[in-house]
């Protein structure tokens, strides 16, 4: 999201007043050096949550940043955003300090990954910053009770991550020269069988916007139609992105 005068900003937050919630922080956990999970509770009563739902922070007087949640529970009006402190961008400095008791406004947004209803299959590719959309999405497919998997190419040190999350998904060290790379080749040594297997699922592509593009190019290269992929990239190296 660009840049807003401060007067713009504070302007148009009495805009969307009704989509303005005051959280207060109630559990932080990490769940690796850089990643933190952050427990929000407000009166979210009439929020209307679904899986992929994104939600603005202001960060500093001029600028916000979109994280999707990674859970939301109606009954408790709680709801979970993991944040990748990746030492850079705007949001870095508001993450790494959140700690619980702060309070702080939260703006509900839309969903711009939605869930294919009409998919008995899913699978999901991304990064560290791809986390809370999938653990949202792997719940909704396991209250649907149909099938997903996947691969994720994370940094080193997160690579064991999702064992603190209920993402039942492969990682691969991610290559910062070579975007994808290991994660296409995890594909190649799939078993020939698992791709008739899944020829019809739905493919979700999230995070780096170079990974995005080359998963996508391979993806169609073994025969999975444009309907099928569903792509949205997150940061590019050099560009300000939603950290």
């Amino acid at each position: 999201m660009p840049k807003l005068p401060s007067w713009l900003a504070n302007t148009m937050e009495k805009v969307i007043s009704n989509k303005i919630y005051q959280v207060e922080v109630v559990e932080t956990k990490m769940l690796s050096r850089n990643l933190k999970c952050v427990t929000f509770k407000g009166d979210f009563f009439d929020a209307k949550f679904i899986p992929g739902n994104e939600v603005l922070l202001r960060v500093n007087a001029n600028e916000y940043r979109h994280y999707t949640l990674s859970g939301f529970d109606e009954a408790h009006e709680t709801c979970e955003v993991i944040f990748y402190l990746n030492r850079q961008g705007p949001g870095h400095h508001l993450a790494v300090n959140i700690q619980k008791g702060d309070r702080l406004k939260l703006i509900v947004d839309r969903a711009k990954v939605k869930y294919n209803e009409a998919s008995n299959q899913h699978f999901f590719f991304g990064d560290e910053t791809s986390l809370g959309l999938y653990e949202s999405l792997g719940k909704k497919v396991m209250e649907e009770d149909v099938e997903y998997f996947g691969v994720l190419e994370l940094q080193e040190e997160n690579l064991n991550s999702v064992e603190h999350l209920k993402l039942l998904i492969d990682t691969v060290p991610s290559d910062v020269n070579a975007p994808a790379k290991n994660a296409i080749t995890w594909m190649d040594n799939m078993h020939p069988l698992c791709w008739e297997m899944w020829q019809n699922a739905t493919f979700y592509l999230t995070g780096r916007a170079k990974s995005v593009q080359q998963f996508k190019r391979y993806l169609k290269q073994r025969g999975v139609g444009f309907r099928q992929i569903i792509t949205m990239p997150y940061w590019e190296i050099g560009k300000v992105g939603g950290g």
